[in-house]
């Protein structure tokens, strides 16, 4: 069929191989006394060596950031991309048409460039903050070196002021502050520094664009979606919506350098994390298996009494060597299936029913129906992002399950897992019984 020549099968990524089996299933809380036991790359030891008093620990625990450090590579991105950006910036300035007092580059762009091109995804980088707090800013404090005496009293008040404004418009960006002070200090610029503030930002906006969306894994505003979607989605039928963090971040009532998107997929990733930690079971432990499977050529009578045979929604589709080309649900069967005057029944069976004709205007064999390029798991991998695929809206129903060489060992669905679930609730019951 038109839009489906791809018959690869996609496989998730080969998670972590868990080093011990432990025995509590419950996860516990996570914090940070106690620490997260992660494989991401920022996990760390602690900074106080277990020798240094108590007092001492807490001291330096309290003065030295818990900030996660970048790795090696992504510190080279973000020093190369600042590089790039300000070089545009440069040449942009050196080029426009206008006053040379208009084209300065303001020494404050260079903390702005650090938020753009290290922390590409803040909310104090996105263009409302850089262009709004950076041209408030300048213009308080423009007021406030003109219109305020005693002079030492203006730099203060300008800053101030600039603060309250940036929170108050949601345009807070910390260089701002940098500029109002400056420019409370000398104010004598007047026009020109409005003017080349203007320009600044705008020349920032256009590097940041061009450089950080050149960049591999980021993109400029966070506001645009991903063009590549996430091949792990995370469930959306439970667990943390949107509304419980705007709940939550509005009872708070502080300002987190963090996006809602971000956070939301910092929690989807510890939690599934958390759940693979104390979940060690392979898709090879809990999988259907033999699975009953089709090829490309099987006529879809057959497929349909297959499916209705086993009582099962979803079919592997596999080639002569038994490796995954396809998958064939039921709904690809109803989605060809209108409701009709003879009944849904009757229109079902016109559908299945062969033409005997060399073309025909409708699909006669499963290769034709099948949904092609499905994801697949491997049989040592964890059953967590399974879970996750499985749980999501709108995924399919199945996950294929290849061994080593590539071959269907088995297929993960929904009621799989809904039976381990039961089996690990009636153990935690039984247990203290036994006991």
């Amino acid at each position: 069929m038109e839009g489906r020549a791809d018959y690869t099968a996609r496989s998730l990524p080969t998670p972590p191989t868990p080093t011990s089996r432990p025995r509590a299933v419950a996860v516990p809380r996570l914090s940070r006394r106690n620490g997260i036991d992660s494989p991401l790359p920022w996990k760390q030891a602690p900074i106080a060596a277990p020798s240094m008093p108590g007092p001492s620990r807490k001291f330096l625990h309290h003065l030295l950031a818990d900030t996660p450090p970048l790795s090696a590579a992504e510190r080279t991105r973000s020093a190369l991309a600042a590089l790039a950006g300000l070089l545009v910036v440069s040449a942009i300035l050196a080029i426009v048409p206008l006053d040379p007092a208009a084209r300065v580059l303001v020494a404050p762009v260079g903390a702005t460039a650090v938020i753009l091109f290290s922390l590409p995804h803040s909310p104090l980088g996105q263009p409302w903050p850089v262009a709004g707090g950076l041209l408030l800013s300048a213009a308080v404090g423009l007021a406030c070196g003109r219109w305020i005496s005693p002079a030492w009293l203006a730099p203060p008040v300008a800053v101030a002021l600039s603060v309250w404004a940036m929170n108050a418009l949601r345009c807070l960006h910390p260089p701002g502050g940098a500029l109002a002070l400056a420019l409370a200090v000398a104010p004598g610029a007047g026009g020109a520094g409005l003017a080349a503030v203007a320009m600044n930002v705008g020349a920032v906006l256009v590097a940041v664009f061009l450089v950080n969306n050149l960049v591999p894994g980021r993109r400029y505003p966070q506001g645009v979606p991903a063009t590549v979607a996430d091949p792990l989605p995370p469930p959306e039928r439970a667990g943390v919506e949107h509304e419980d963090l705007r709940y939550a971040l509005a009872r708070m009532d502080s300002f987190l350098d963090i996006s809602e998107e971000d956070l939301v997929r910092v929690y989807n990733l510890a939690l599934g994390h958390a759940f693979e930690r104390h979940v060690t079971l392979t898709c090879g432990e809990i999988m259907t298996a033999p699975p009953v499977c089709v090829e490309f050529g099987t006529g879809l009578q057959e497929a349909w009494r297959i499916l209705r045979a086993n009582h099962v929604k979803a079919l592997p589709v596999v080639d002569r060597a038994r490796r995954v080309i396809g998958l064939l649900t039921l709904e690809d069967f109803l989605r060809h299936v209108a409701p009709g005057p003879g009944g849904m029944a009757d229109q079902l069976r016109a559908f299945l029913r062969p033409s005997g004709v060399t073309h025909s205007g409708k699909p006669e064999t499963v290769g034709q129906l099948m949904t092609g390029n499905p994801v697949t798991a491997r049989t040592a991998d964890g059953i967590g992002k399974v879970a996750a695929l499985l749980a999501a809206r709108g995924h399919q129903q199945a996950i294929p399950v290849v061994d080593a060489a590539g071959r269907i060992a088995g297929i993960l669905s929904q009621t799989d897992l809904l039976i381990l679930l039961y089996q690990r609730r009636a153990t935690g019951l039984a247990s203290p019984q036994a006991a």
